[in-house]
């Protein structure tokens, strides 16, 4: 696992890291300390982590703009913090756990043992993509997008409401966060199941599948078996 901690107090900081070093043992690939906001922004546009361990106030800023600009990031989310009153806001952005400051080791291993858990199950709770429209960050319900389409290095989400956003992410990195109601339906394309119309064998060894409102999309032949299977349990 590769863990990164955002938090603005060094002591606690040093201490979560020692928990963590102490709970994970030999399934932590790394571990890295930044102390504050733009540090952390930095960090995870460079580097592929697995769980971010997360303060909400770090230096006078929120680490809701961190959830904001990484929603839809392949990594897991935990927040540490004193304020409780916040959990319910941070659940909505998929956060796997709230832990409220001061903590113990039994806490932090519990949730730890949770963002392993989940890890194994795709059980996947993400429910925002963020998209960047000139400065600043746009987020996205996921339950609002009809279809994704890869277009070179960006993904077009396609909304119920007819319009079309760019999100710079690639089609695997999709494919780990997205929950179970998005099928990769093609090699480069993604469809809410719940938007799909019809589906069909069109001939010559073609495949097509036709989402609400009539737009018609290419369905690879092994993902036609796959829906087949899916709608035939």
């Amino acid at each position: 696992m590769n863990l990164l901690i955002v938090e603005d107090e060094f002591p606690t900081a040093e201490y979560t890291e020692q928990l963590c070093r102490e709970i994970l043992g030999k399934e932590l690939s790394s571990i890295h300390m930044v102390h504050d906001l733009p540090e952390a922004l930095q960090f995870i546009e460079n580097h592929e982590i697995d769980l971010c361990l997360l303060d909400l106030n770090l230096h006078g800023e929120s680490g809701y703009d961190l959830l904001r600009t990484a929603a839809g990031q392949a990594f897991h989310t935990v927040i540490i913090s004193a304020y409780p009153d916040q959990a319910i806001e941070a659940f909505q952005y998929g956060v796997i756990d709230f832990i409220v400051k001061p903590f113990g080791k039994k806490r932090l291993y519990d949730a730890l043992q949770r963002v392993q858990q989940q890890s194994r199950n795709r059980d996947i709770t993400t429910k925002f993509l963020s998209v960047r429209v000139n400065d600043e960050y746009k987020l996205i319900p996921i339950e609002h997008i009809v279809y994704m389409k890869a277009v070179g290095s960006y993904i077009e989400l396609h909304l119920k409401n007819g319009r079309m956003e760019l999100l710079l992410k690639t089609m695997n990195r999709l494919e780990q966060i997205l929950p179970a109601y998005f099928f990769r339906m093609h090699r480069s394309y993604f469809i809410n199941i719940n938007e799909i119309e019809s589906f069909r064998h069109a001939g010559g060894g073609n495949y097509k599948l036709v989402a609400k409102g009539g737009i018609e999309l290419p369905l690879s032949r092994s993902k036609y078996k796959e829906l087949y299977e899916l709608f035939n349990r």
